[in-house]
């Protein structure tokens, strides 16, 4: 009889397991969609007009973002949605008589367009000018560099639901603080409590994981960072840097 109340008990158990590390995996897949985009956006695909003709269309619905960053440099960023960030580096021979260079590119390019019977919408600014000072040192802050509204907050609520975990305490293999640190300074520390919480989910069916000290919470936290760090670099060799 105890057997089977025992069975009948561990049922519900197994399946909360489940559903909890169904979850964490959906969360996991947010976060590093959230990455992606965010490295996409700070890393846009180096493009030619003639992509940028391919992308507009007739009724002009799509924005352009220019500034210009030198004397002879204009540049022009647009997106065509998840991973679809390109920007044209333009320069100018000689330098651009007055109203200026973004101007002298505008024209340009409407032009071009024009001819295809296709048009932009152009708007002066830097969609990067928040990105700087402090800041730029600080990797949990590059959230705010995902384009995509519904990602962008999909990724701060898995965010604070981590938190929230972190905070009510219970069965955890590392110390609150050493989560908090990894999570707030790095932000991959989210994608290692994550994985690591309460147990592996790389060794699913088993009890009782060895605790984590802050050092292993820290080496973890780091070295998903360092592979963050080098797909920025292979991003960037393959969109032309």
């Amino acid at each position: 009889m105890n057997e089977v109340t025992t069975s009948r008990a561990g049922g519900p158990a197994r399946r909360t397991a489940g559903a909890a590390a169904l979850l964490r995996l959906l969360a996991l897949l947010v976060f590093v969609a959230g990455t992606a985009s965010g490295m996409s956006y700070l890393i846009p695909a180096r493009v030619g007009v003639t992509e940028l003709a391919r992308d507009a269309d007739p009724d002009g619905s799509l924005v352009v973002h220019l500034r210009q960053t030198d004397l002879l440099e204009v540049r022009a960023r647009w997106s065509t949605g998840f991973l679809g960030d390109k920007e044209i580096v333009h320069h100018f021979d000689v330098l651009p008589s007055a109203p200026g260079g973004t101007a002298a590119f505008e024209k340009s390019v409407t032009r071009a367009l024009g001819a295809e019977g296709k048009s932009v919408r152009f708007v002066e600014d830097d969609p990067l000018r928040d990105l700087g000072g402090l800041s730029a040192f600080v990797p949990v802050l590059y959230w705010r560099f995902i384009p995509g509204t519904w990602l962008r907050w999909s990724v701060l609520l898995c965010a604070l639901a981590v938190l929230v975990s972190v905070a009510r305490g219970g069965h955890r293999r590392a110390a609150a603080g050493h989560w908090y640190a990894a999570c707030l300074l790095a932000g991959t520390g989210f994608l290692v409590h994550l994985w690591s919480e309460p147990s592996s989910l790389g060794r699913r069916g088993q009890t009782g994981s060895a605790p984590l000290s802050g050092r292993q919470v820290a080496a973890r936290t780091l070295t998903v960072l360092a592979a963050v760090v080098l797909s920025g670099f292979g991003t960037a060799a393959l969109r032309g840097y």
